[in-house]
C-alpha cells in the first residue's frame, strides 16, 4: 500500500499542544502511529508531496546520515533503518526521503540508485562511495565515514559564518553610523555657516557633495558586483577568460593561499572517504574533480588526471604541477612509497585544515581593526569639516 504524509497536531504527555508530520497508509494507521508515540491526535491533513520538492539543508543531511550510520553500526538492516527514521522523524521531507528510498529497495533497486535519484541532496562523492560500500559490505563503515567527512564540512561552515557574524555586523554599522553623519548631521551643522557666507574648505564641499550621492553609491556598488557574478557564470565569457580570472584569485597574497588549501584539503577529505569505501584511485580522481571549484586549479587537476590514466603514479602525476602546495606533494609521495596513499590523503587533509584555519584567523583578526580603522577615519574627516568651518568663523570674529 503506498505511502502518504500528514501534517498532525497533537497533545503530548503533559497536555501540551505539538504538531509534526507522518507518514502512514491512511489516516487510521496515522492515529495508531501517533498512539505509539504517547500523542492524542487534535487534528490530521493528508500533504501532497513530490520527489522533485525534497531539499534538505547541510544540517539535515549530516543528522539523517549520523542516524543512519548508528543504526546500521547496530546491525540493523538498511530497510529497517530507513523505516524507523521515517517514523520517528518530524521532519516532512526527510519523511517523504525515507519512503521514497524504502520504495526504491522495494522495488529491487541499489541503494546507490536509490540515492541517487535525490542529487540535490546527495552529490556523487555521497552515492559513490555508498555504492563502493555496497560491493564491499561494508555499508556501515561507509555511513560511518561520510557521517565525519560532512560533519567536518559543517562544523568548518559553521564556525566560518560565525567568525564572520561579528565584522560584518560591526561594518554594517559602522556604514549606518557614517551615512547618518554624512547625510543628516553634517548638512544640519555646515547650513549654519553657509548662512554667515563664510568659505567652506574643501573637505567639507567634498563631504556634502558626498551626502547627496552616499545612497547612489551603495546602489552602483550593488549592481557591479551582481552584474559580475551573473556574467561570470553566464556563457558570455570564455572558459580560458574565466580561467584567468581563477588565477588571478588564486595568486593573490592576501585570498590565493586560503583558496589553495581550502580546497585541497576538500579534495583530499573526499579521496579518503572514496578510498576507504573501495573505490579505485581513478574513478575517485574522477569524482573528486568536481570539489575544485576554482576553474584554473580544476583545469591544472584535468591534466594530472590525464597522467594518472596513461599509468603514472599518484606522485609522479602531482610533481609535474606548480600550483598544489609542495608540502601536498611530498606527503603524497610518502604515501605512494609506503602503499598507504588513503591513510596519506587523511594526513594531508588534516594538515591543510589546520593551515586553513590558521589563515582565517589571521584575516579575521585583521578585518575587525581595519573595519574600526575605516569608521574612525571617515569620523575624523567628518569632525574635520565641521571644525575648520568652525575655526574660521572664530578667527573672522577676532579679526573685527
Amino acid at each position: 500500500m503506498p505511502m502518504n504524509n500528514f501534517k498532525y497536531t497533537a497533545l503530548d504527555s503533559f497536555e501540551k499542544k505539538t504538531s509534526g508530520f507522518i507518514a502512514a497508509a491512511d489516516k487510521i494507521e496515522a492515529v495508531a502511529l501517533l498512539q505509539k508515540k504517547k500523542l492524542i491526535p487534535i487534528s490530521i491533513k493528508k500533504i501532497p508531496f513530490t520527489s522533485k520538492s525534497i531539499s534538505l539543508n547541510n544540517n539535515q543531511i549530516l543528522v539523517f546520515t549520523k542516524q543512519l550510520a548508528a543504526l546500521l553500526a547496530s546491525g540493523t538492516s538498511i530497510e529497517h533503518a530507513l523505516l524507523i527514521l521515517k517514523n520517528e522523524s518530524t521532519n516532512n521531507k526527510v519523511v517523504k526521503l525515507a519512503d521514497l528510498i524504502i520504495n526504491e529497495l522495494k522495488s529491487g533497486n541499489a541503494l546507490s540508485v536509490a540515492l541517487s535519484k535525490h542529487p540535490k541532496i546527495f552529490d556523487q562523492i555521497y552515492v559513490s562511495s555508498v555504492k563502493a560500500g555496497e560491493n564491499s559490505a561494508s555499508l556501515d563503515k561507509v555511513f560511518n565515514e561520510l557521517s565525519g567527512y560532512l560533519e567536518k564540512q559543517y562544523l568548518a561552515q559553521s564556525q566560518l559564518q560565525s567568525a564572520l557574524v561579528y565584522p560584518v555586523l560591526l561594518l554594517v554599522v559602522s556604514l549606518v553610523v557614517i551615512y547618518a553623519l554624512v547625510s543628516i548631521v553634517l548638512p544640519q551643522v555646515v547650513e549654519q555657516f553657509i548662512s554667515t557666507n563664510i568659505e567652506l574648505p574643501l573637505i567639507t564641499k567634498i563631504l556634502l557633495n558626498l551626502s547627496d550621492i552616499f545612497p547612489f553609491i551603495f546602489g552602483i556598488l550593488g549592481v557591479v558586483i551582481t552584474l559580475s557574478v551573473l556574467f561570470y557564470n553566464s556563457s558570455f565569457i570564455s572558459s580560458n577568460t574565466k580561467t584567468f580570472i581563477a588565477k588571478l584569485f588564486l595568486k593573490s597574497p592576501i585570498f590565493g593561499n586560503l583558496i589553495l588549501f581550502s580546497q585541497t584539503s576538500r579534495f583530499c577529505a573526499s579521496m579518503h572517504l572514496m578510498l576507504s569505501a573501495g573505490l579505485n584511485t581513478i574513478d575517485g580522481l574522477a569524482i573528486a574533480k568536481n570539489t575544485f571549484t576554482n576553474a584554473y586549479l580544476k583545469k591544472d587537476f584535468a591534466n594530472v588526471l590525464a597522467k594518472v590514466k596513461r599509468g603514472q603514479s599518484l606522485s609522479n602525476a602531482f610533481s609535474s604541477s606548480n600550483i598544489f602546495p609542495s608540502v601536498f606533494k611530498q606527503l603524497l609521495t610518502s604515501g605512494d612509497i609506503g602503499n598507504q596513499v588513503t591513510k596519506m590523503f587523511l594526513n594531508i587533509r588534516d594538515y591543510l585544515e589546520q593551515e586553513v584555519d590558521t589563515k582565517k584567523n589571521i584575516i579575521l583578526t585583521l578585518l575587525q581593526p581595519l573595519v574600526i580603522l575605516f569608521m574612525g577615519g571617515f569620523v575624523m574627516l567628518i569632525v574635520l569639516s565641521i571644525m575648520l568651518p568652525l575655526l574660521q568663523m572664530n578667527n573672522l570674529i577676532f579679526s573685527i
